[in-house]
């Protein structure tokens, strides 16, 4: 609002919406001049008041507020993937408390003690760095924390873990007798490779008896996917009709519940079989390395696993022992 209060003497109000406070905030100032220039200097006036809640009045005092911000912005661009949302959530858990002022320090200390794969650490890392540089480039800070430090993208090597069909089966055993209601969850897993989510959050629906598949709207890399149920048939068609989920744990008042966390019992089974360096994720992996041995070809294997580019090659476990005794018995 500009209005004249006496000759060539302008009283100027702005309003502008401040995004942290939740309200709008006014300011007045008095301009001489004439009406024209008044104009321009209310637009600039209402310009620096944005810009001021954009550097100055966000609290940014540690790594929560400013993960919060980027996310924020995240959303508004539309939306994060699931997989993303955890890697900040689990980002936010653990370090959300450090503070902006010593946060590359204290972000190296606790890269080194938790001992990530360099896979884990570059993927953390990246989410930090992008963090900050979109506060930088809302001049809500003046640098990136994380530049003062060297965090060099480490060299990615995938685990090479795998089960042979013994131990496969001491594992089954093991669930059996300590955990045997995620049974039926990690015998899929070991049958077809799938990522822990994308079957924890498969809902009822997405079964089709008819055709024996299991549909994933919403994988990883975006792209829909189909699953064979292979021998587990009997287990989907016998879901009770009041439960939602494909695969599903019954609490002491009988409610159906889906898996919020699998990994704890699946690691006791895991120890009580009497195995070492064993993941949930390692499943994915063996399951895609039994198909491949067992002559199913690779773009096929890639299309039931959700892989976009050969990541069969990087991640199936190299047995060359395996290949010689096979190229031994096509040349007798």
């Amino acid at each position: 609002m500009v209005k004249e209060v006496e000759s060539g003497k302008y009283k100027i109000r702005v309003s502008v919406f401040n995004p942290q406070k939740k309200y709008p905030v006014s300011k007045e100032s008095t301009f001489y001049g004439c009406y024209s220039d008044a104009l321009i200097e209310e637009r600039e006036l209402k310009s620096r008041l944005k810009q001021s809640f954009e550097s100055g009045l966000f609290d940014i005092k540690t790594f929560s507020d400013a993960i919060g911000l980027y996310r924020e912005n995240l959303n508004k661009k539309g939306g994060v993937s699931i997989h993303h949302n955890r890697k900040i959530d689990y980002l936010l858990k653990n370090i959300g408390k450090i503070k902006i002022s010593n946060f590359a320090e204290k972000y190296e200390t606790w890269l080194n003690k938790n001992q990530f794969s360099g896979i884990s650490r570059n993927r953390y890392t990246e989410i930090v760095r992008a963090c900050f540089n979109y506060l930088k480039l809302r001049k809500i800070i003046k640098e990136n924390p994380i530049d003062l430090y060297r965090f060099p993208k480490y060299k990615e090597k995938p685990r090479d873990r795998y089960l042979n069909k013994d131990e496969q089966l001491r594992l089954l055993n093991a669930i059996r007798e300590h955990r045997p209601y995620i049974e039926p969850i990690v015998q899929y897993m070991l049958q077809v490779p799938c990522r822990i989510s994308e079957l924890t959050e498969a809902r009822r629906d997405q079964y089709n008896s008819f055709n024996g598949t299991i549909f994933i709207p919403d994988s990883k890399t975006g792209i829909k996917i189909y699953k064979p149920v292979l021998n587990m048939k009997d287990y989907f068609d016998s879901i009770p009709p009041g439960c939602p989920w494909l695969f599903y744990w019954i609490d002491d008042k009988g409610n159906f519940r889906k898996f919020n966390n699998i990994r704890k019992p699946f690691q006791y089974c895991v120890k009580k079989a009497g195995l070492t360096d064993l993941r949930i994720h390692d499943l994915r992996h063996i399951s895609a390395t039994d198909m491949y041995s067992q002559g199913i070809p690779e773009r096929e294997i890639m299309d039931i696993a959700g892989w976009k580019t050969l990541m069969l090659s990087w991640y199936r476990h190299k047995d060359s022992l395996l290949v010689s005794q096979k190229l031994n018995n096509f040349y007798k």
